[in-house]
């Protein structure tokens, strides 16, 4: 999975990443995928791959469609996570910053 960017250049800038933060897209009606961000020299910076990771640092779940949503602008991520549709289990603070990276228009 490619992510936009703008996605990509505001991960690089979260406070709250550790060395190496892997996030868990669990998604039931599509493939699940996870994204890797690191910080570590030689490393890519954040990619995707579909599948699982272990020893994620956050784990989200919700529909594709609300992912479609959030990632196109038509849903802001904080809303979609009031209102039940999406879930996490990890690291508060990731969750929350990762919230402010998808602002709906």
């Amino acid at each position: 999975m490619q992510l936009p960017d703008q996605v990509v250049a505001r991960l690089r800038r979260l406070s709250c990443l550790h060395p190496c933060t892997r996030v868990q897209f669990r998604l039931p009606d599509a493939s699940d995928f996870c994204v890797i961000l690191s910080q570590e020299p030689g490393e890519p910076p954040a990619f995707a791959r579909y599948g699982e990771v272990e020893g994620a640092a956050l784990i989200l779940e919700m529909s594709q469609t609300t992912l479609d949503a959030v990632m196109e602008g038509q849903l802001s991520a904080r809303h979609a996570f009031l209102l039940g549709d999406i879930r996490y289990s990890g690291d508060r603070d990731l969750a929350a910053a990762l919230a402010d990276l998808f602002p709906a228009a």
